[in-house]
């Protein structure tokens, strides 16, 4: 089963939900917040969370996987 929010057709992760499917900790997640830089119209701030479209994770994972090689 998969959990993600969906808005105006498009899905999204919260922080929670991130670190669950990229199997990180807390402080592995902060880094890779830090220091990859979100375009402001993929993020969502709903209440006290911030909602990261899938399409941009994506875009992260290729990247940091770009870099492993």
């Amino acid at each position: 089963m998969e959990i993600y929010y969906e808005i105006n057709g498009k899905k999204y992760l919260d922080n929670y939900l991130l670190r669950q499917k990229l199997d990180l900790n807390k402080s592995e997640m902060q880094v890779v917040l830090k220091t990859y830089d979100f375009p402001e119209n993929e993020v969502i701030r709903l209440q006290n969370r911030k909602l990261y479209s899938m399409s941009i994770l994506n875009e992260l994972v290729e990247k940091l996987l770009e870099n492993e090689r």
